[in-house]
């Protein structure tokens, strides 16, 4: 059961587009190993509330193939299975779930969720597309409304802004929240370092002295860590 989706990602995605990948490879998806580590990395600059935030995070697939101009938006797809909806506690479930693809996407851009609805012995049932943007309005007229996208969005920007005041000095920090709890925690657990997060090579070109800019320069800025 635990790989079931990497098999729905296994059968759905083509290393290639369809008229460059080889017959052979179409045709044989379904007998092909899973693989849990082949994926793509959005990187995004964003900003909520008063915290400006570089995230980056794994996305499925591309719905065509990249843009040749790197500063056109990509059209990310990501690709999630849920349990076909019989009762009402399935849909309660599903809500739930769809504020997990909702928020995973949301923040890394990704414009297109296709979920595959499975039976209870793991058989694809049918395919449904959602548009990301769409999912908190969805959730609000057709759903339980068993929770509300600003409210979360507002959330975050609130502990944000709570965290900077929190933690003003250097070290590792750590931020807890125990099963069943209501509560958030934050504390240090170590004096110095970068908890094993920063290569060794990021921390070298980050406390290198930037290069003078010149006309054909678009600069740098480099924040002490």
């Amino acid at each position: 059961m635990a790989y079931w989706g990497y098999k729905f990602e296994t059968l759905s995605l083509l290393p290639d587009t369809w008229a460059a990948t080889p017959r052979d490879y179409i045709e044989n998806r379904e007998n092909k190993i899973v693989d849990n580590h082949a994926q793509y990395c959005s990187v995004v600059k964003t900003q909520i509330g008063s915290s400006k935030l570089i995230i980056g995070g794994e996305v499925d697939a591309v719905w065509d193939q990249k843009p040749e101009n790197k500063r056109d938006p990509i059209n990310w797809v990501e690709l999630k299975t849920s349990a076909e909806i019989q009762n009402h506690h399935d849909l309660v479930k599903f809500e739930r779930k769809l504020l997990k693809f909702w928020i995973q996407s949301f923040l890394l851009g990704v414009p297109k969720i296709i979920v595959g609805f499975r039976s209870p012995n793991g058989i694809l049932q049918r395919l449904e597309t959602l548009e990301t943007k769409d999912i908190p309005g969805f959730v609000n007229r057709s759903g339980k409304a068993s929770w509300d996208g600003n409210i979360c969005i507002n959330f975050v920007a609130a502990f944000l802004d709570w965290l900077k005041t929190t933690i003003k000095h250097g070290g590792v920090w750590r931020i807890r929240k125990r099963e069943k709890s209501s509560q958030l925690e934050v504390f240090k657990i170590q004096e110095s370092g970068h908890g094993n997060v920063l290569s060794s090579e990021f921390l070298a070109w980050r406390t290198k002295p930037a290069m003078p800019s010149d006309s054909t320069n678009l600069g740098s800025e480099r924040i002490p860590l």
